[in-house]
């Protein structure tokens, strides 16, 4: 929406006459910094067209108060006072609400630190606890700004990370949690968090993890040992696995991609998945073909025409609009 439409709204905001909606939409139109900026200018603006009241205070009392002997005793005179006050009170009013949309748009960016890699980007990170977390593509990593290590560590991940979790002196817990109320609580140890659309997992490198999911009544956690891996259904229903080779699912670290019989409907999935990229396969067939074999690819491009080849198909760059979801298609 233009700045001229705004100008209207914000002035109304002033004068305390802004609509529900009108302040709904001010809400969402102050994240722009520079709108911001505006937003102080127009008030400086609002200001010097509406400047304090000055006026006789003796002839206006005499005025007033003969007015009062005439009218209804209900009748409450307004002195310049009242209307200086609620001058002042107007503008505090702004600024009040002015604040309160600041705190409520900005909270997170005032309480937590984030972390985001994008299509094929790999990120490893040093917190202050002194733990390292590697961040996979498409993933984001929230960090409490204010008081992480004092009581406990708590973060919140969306896609995938690898976490080497510090013991600390005072034994405070390192929490992830993830969009699907997946909880996963550690002193110290080595684990993978896996949080995207289509569920959960937690594979477990060393030491000990504790599982809930807070989706469920169930409140005793679940252990986990080295070598486990655990999926997490859409319901919360958590599926131990033991003695799982856990290279497959940690290749992502070094740019590797790991498949033991996998489909080629899975192996699109996963290039989504890490280079935001979309594959259309031609027919079922073609989909439920398997391949096997570790792959090393740092971008869509690279990994598909090795599998063009394994595969004898053909790998159409499908034109697409900048800014758009590069599409490819596999056909024979």
């Amino acid at each position: 929406m233009s700045q001229n439409i705004f100008k209207p709204a914000i002035l109304a905001l002033f004068e305390g006459r802004a609509t529900p909606l009108q302040k709904s939409l001010i809400e969402e139109w102050l994240i722009e910094p520079s709108h911001q900026e505006l937003y102080f200018q127009w008030l400086e603006e609002w200001e010097r067209q509406n400047p304090q009241l000055i006026v006789d205070t003796d002839a206006a009392f005499f005025q007033l108060s003969n007015q009062a002997e005439a009218e209804s005793p209900k009748t409450t005179a307004v002195r310049p006072f009242s209307r200086r006050l609620n001058f002042f009170l107007g503008i505090a009013a702004s600024v009040l609400l002015l604040t309160g949309i600041c705190t409520y748009v900005f909270r997170d960016a005032i309480l937590f630190q984030q972390y985001e890699t994008t299509n094929g980007e790999l990120l490893t990170l040093q917190l202050s606890d002194d733990s390292r977390v590697t961040l996979n593509a498409n993933s984001s990593l929230k960090v409490p700004r204010f008081g992480f290590g004092e009581a406990s560590r708590e973060v919140f991940l969306k896609g995938e990370a690898e976490f080497s979790v510090k013991h600390l002196p005072n034994h405070a817990r390192f929490i992830v949690r993830t969009p699907d109320q997946l909880e996963v609580q550690v002193l110290g140890t080595e684990f993978m968090v896996y949080s995207r659309s289509r569920g959960s997992k937690v594979v477990l490198n060393e030491g000990k993890v504790q599982l809930r999911s807070l989706k469920t009544k169930e409140t005793k956690p679940l252990i986990i040992t080295s070598g486990d891996v655990v999926t997490i259904s859409s319901k919360g229903r958590l599926t131990l696995r033991h003695d799982q080779s856990l290279a497959p699912h940690l290749g992502w670290k070094e740019h590797r991609f790991m498949f033991e019989n996998t489909s080629v409907s899975e192996i699109a999935y996963q290039l989504t998945e890490r280079f935001g990229v979309q594959i259309v396969i031609a027919d079922s067939t073609l989909a439920k073909r398997t391949i096997g074999g570790t792959f090393k690819a740092e971008t869509a491009d690279a990994f598909l025409q090795v599998m063009a080849e394994m595969l004898e198909v053909r790998i159409i760059r499908n034109e697409t609009p900048s800014g758009a979801t590069q599409t490819y298609t596999l056909t024979y």
